[in-house]
């Protein structure tokens, strides 16, 4: 999903706790400059801006300070509204363009989408086999952002969904991940983001939601800046993490069972994110599924960044991503 031209640009990452930046004035990122604040409770809620006025009064004091007024702006879209669609077309037709125009003709008819302005994006592994893979959001929430990027002084440029993101960095990052079934998981405080990857191509996306107190997380100075920790006895917050990994389980399930018939499924699995608690996470995914559990960590960012913490990985995959040239 790309808009405009490419020049000095800032990658724009929020969720409900906090929005990070990394400015830079060409494709190297070694000059990068790394920027964070805070967000107060409401003013995103499950990664959708809910108060804008709140946000955009916000970001413009951000704009200014971080130096990055004119930048071209490179955002995700909201990770809930994302979904994907298997579809099949016509074999003749041939090239992104023709089978986007097919799909655009045919959404509300053959092609059914839970959004009445959807913004799509397609992804065809193999122009002859007549089918495809659609990737859709809300264009109306996308515009909401770009309306309040554009009136802070920024010029929004690329709009991309972060789990598939992340996929491109790791893939990169780990030799041989394109020739195994992994379950990626991208792991915030209150949410997370799963795709699985096989073969090159993703072939499932799911949201999910984590329950927990805003109010029970404070922030703490450290040497990036700061991070959230859980002021209440962590037992709750990791109470509130049994749902998401029983899901995680139901989903391994699924796609093994339902979607390959018991004939293929997850090899393992790979965690982003800054969930505080990732380390928890993984040891009871580990034990919990039998299947081997890797968190991304500094080691195997500097492989493809030198210099950037995992925790920034979605920031650096956003930067990363290609504008358009014209």
């Amino acid at each position: 999903m790309l808009f405009k031209k490419k020049r000095r640009h800032v990658a724009l990452v929020y969720n409900d706790f906090m929005l990070k930046a990394l400015a830079s004035n060409s494709d190297d990122l070694s000059q990068a400059r790394y920027f964070s604040v805070a967000l107060e409770e409401g003013m995103v809620v499950e990664g959708i801006i809910e108060d804008e006025f709140a946000f955009f009064e916000l970001l413009k004091v951000q704009v200014k300070s971080w130096g990055i007024k004119g930048y071209d702006a490179r955002f995700y879209v909201p990770e809930s509204t994302v979904m994907m669609k298997s579809i099949e077309h016509p074999s003749e037709l041939k090239g992104k363009s023709e089978i986007r125009a097919f799909v655009e003709m045919e959404i509300g008819r053959s092609i059914h989408l839970p959004f009445e302005n959807p913004l799509i994006d397609l992804y065809d592994a193999d122009e002859n086999d007549g089918k495809a893979t659609i990737f859709a959001t809300n264009a109306d929430e996308v515009r909401k952002i770009t309306g309040l990027l554009d009136d802070a002084g920024l010029h929004p440029s690329v709009a991309d969904i972060k789990v598939i993101s992340l996929l491109r960095l790791v893939d990169e990052a780990i030799d041989g991940l394109s020739e195994s079934t992994t379950l990626l998981i991208d792991w915030s405080i209150n949410e997370l983001s799963l795709a699985i990857y096989s073969g090159g191509e993703v072939e499932f996306l799911r949201f999910q939601t984590v329950e927990t107190e805003r109010a029970k997380w404070r922030t703490r100075i450290t040497e990036e800046g700061f991070d959230y920790v859980y002021e209440d006895d962590v037992m709750n917050y990791h109470a509130a993490l049994m749902e998401p990994l029983a899901e995680i389980e139901r989903i391994i399930n699924f796609y093994r069972y339902s979607l390959n018939k018991g004939e293929k499924g997850v090899d393992r699995l790979l965690l982003t994110g800054d969930n505080p608690e990732i380390a928890y996470i993984a040891d009871m995914l580990e034990s919990q599924l039998n299947l081997p559990v890797d968190v991304f960590d500094d080691q195997l960012m500097a492989k493809v960044t030198p210099g950037f913490h995992a925790q920034q990985a979605g920031l650096v995959s956003l930067a990363l991503k290609e504008a358009p040239t014209a």
